[in-house]
């Protein structure tokens, strides 16, 4: 019989033992449930960021297009107008520099860079052709300013 009760004495107490394996679990998915949490936050951090920094990637190399393509541009009309000038020269020049520039003010909308080339286009944007019907030219555009009444007054006659 001692032996019984010493050998009750030692058995656990199960229930108890239970109700601290449920508490100890509970904490536990409680622990996990918190790092699954802050994974989450710190997954759509990431994402944020990565997007963010995809947009910023986006934006400079735009910049940096813009950037360029405007100096493209600038460096196109400026080539542009020392080629108009040119011609101008060519058809018994013009009066002086600041009546060329007067004139390049009034014509350079109807002067393009298309595709390459320099494209002389009437105020509604079609192409203007010669008396020939061939597209007109640099070259045939200065003539035709040349006698034109208006534009005529800034070549030397």
């Amino acid at each position: 019989m001692e032996s019984e009760k010493i050998q009750n004495e030692q058995e656990p107490d199960y229930k108890t033992l239970l109700a601290n394996a449920k508490l100890a679990l509970k904490v536990e998915y409680k622990r996990s449930a918190d790092a699954i949490s802050q994974l989450q936050a710190i997954k759509i951090q990431l994402e944020q960021v990565q997007a963010e920094n995809k947009t910023l990637r986006e934006c400079s190399y735009e910049d940096v297009i813009k950037h360029f393509e405007v100096r493209t541009q600038a460096a196109e009309a400026r080539a542009l107008k020392t080629e108009v000038r040119q011609k101008f020269l060519e058809a018994n020049g013009c009066k002086d520099d600041e009546s060329f520039d007067t004139l390049w003010d009034s014509i350079k909308n109807q002067i393009q860079i298309q595709d390459g080339e320099v494209r002389i286009v009437a105020s509604n944007g079609t192409p203007k052709f010669t008396l020939r019907g061939d597209m007109m030219t640099l070259k045939d555009f200065v003539q035709s300013l040349k006698e034109h009444p208006i534009s005529g007054k800034f070549f030397i006659n």
